[in-house]
């Protein structure tokens, strides 16, 4: 299934019209996109026995899937290059009527993508765990209803309170340094009971983890960091996710995680991977 759960700090919220439907992912997308392919993972009760219809233009239905279970629908459209931005309805009927509407935002993108560059190996770059870094809001280290209710800095699998801000206040200790590059582990929500402090627990991909701070402070770290001359990378995992991640209490395929039924060890050793004479073993 091609994913496509990334540019967080650029993602609003989809407007959702019913509470029959729990999750739309992506949230919304944008016009203009060099592959203009789309694919729509929709969330909800019984939502399998429904048929999307779509009236925008520029916009075209061209398949729809079914999960292995009823609460799944897999949408993929086809955005064509003169689709203008804006919000459009997704009905879901079932038997002639309409059950379901969800209304779904095309954006305009706000740079011309030929014009950007990303890192590469000309960067100097400072991989940071957040958690580990820097507390700049001491207000959002416990965070009412996460599973993890506690900070201890002399727990090494704890959380130490590090978050965003903290980021933000040392950029100018990132510049006199010589970084031209901040790489954070991930900062969406870990909603995991214990060692989670890393980010690589996602629960929820289009969520800044609450004890990190907000979206809007992303954004600002993002943006305080490029009038210095530093770079953000973004790092989002797509190959593996907290256990108390939503899809794990229904899987929308059988096979959507690898050996759920059982564990296999795999072979973790990078420099093997990377080793052009290493043993075929």
């Amino acid at each position: 299934m091609r994913s496509l759960l990334f540019l967080l700090f650029f993602v609003s919220q989809t407007s959702i019209a019913t509470a029959q439907i729990k999750h739309v992912e992506p949230l919304d997308w944008w016009v203009g996109m060099k592959d203009p392919r789309l694919q729509i993972m929709v969330n909800g009760p019984g939502i399998a026995s429904t048929l999307p219809v779509i009236d925008y233009p520029g916009v075209h239905v061209i398949k729809v899937t079914k999960g292995d279970s009823e609460n799944y629908l897999f949408i993929e459209l086809e955005i064509t290059p003169s689709t203008k931005p804006g919000k459009f309805a997704i009905q879901f009927t079932r038997n002639g009527a309409i059950t379901e509407t969800i209304l779904y935002t095309l954006h305009a993108r706000k740079k011309d993508p030929l014009q950007f560059k990303g890192f590469n190996s000309e960067d100097v770059i400072c991989l940071i765990t957040p958690d580990r870094f820097a507390n700049g809001d001491p207000s959002n280290d416990v965070v009412k209803g996460m599973r993890e209710q506690k900070i201890d800095r002399n727990e090494p699998g704890g959380r130490h309170g590090g978050d965003i801000r903290g980021l933000i206040n040392n950029l100018d200790y990132f510049s006199k340094m010589g970084y031209t590059a901040i790489w954070p582990q991930p900062l969406m929500e870990n909603n995991m009971a214990a060692y989670s402090y890393h980010g690589y627990s996602i629960t929820d991909h289009y969520k800044v983890d609450p004890r990190f701070g907000t979206l809007e402070e992303y954004k600002e770290l993002s943006q305080k960091a490029k009038a210095r001359g530093i770079k953000i990378i973004y790092d989002a995992v797509l190959n593996h996710i907290g256990a108390k991640h939503w899809w794990m209490e229904d899987l929308p395929f059988k096979d959507w995680i690898n050996y759920a039924d059982s564990m296999i060890i795999t072979s973790h050793v990078r420099t093997v991977n990377q080793d052009l004479n290493a043993s075929k073993y």
